[in-house]
């Protein structure tokens, strides 16, 4: 039972750690428009924190401002 115990902790911190790299800057990139792609290729060459950081000051990009006026005008 104890020989498994370093083996499961070791694949939860993989899958933790694929989360901060892939899918968190995936999905923080595609809900404000931003490259995918790129944002996970920026998380992996910086830090995890100063991408979400970067993600958080640029905000949403022009297009997606601009599809969400849209979006709002046409329910009215």
């Amino acid at each position: 039972m104890f020989d498994t115990f370093p083996i499961i902790i070791t694949v939860i911190g993989i899958l933790f750690l694929a989360w901060i790299y892939c899918f968190l800057p995936a999905k923080m990139a595609k809900k404000r428009g931003r490259s995918v792609f790129g944002w996970i290729i920026l998380f992996l060459i910086i830090t995890p924190i100063w991408g979400i950081i970067a993600l958080l000051i640029l905000g949403d990009s022009k297009s997606k401002i601009r599809e969400e006026i849209i979006n709002e005008l046409n329910q009215n």
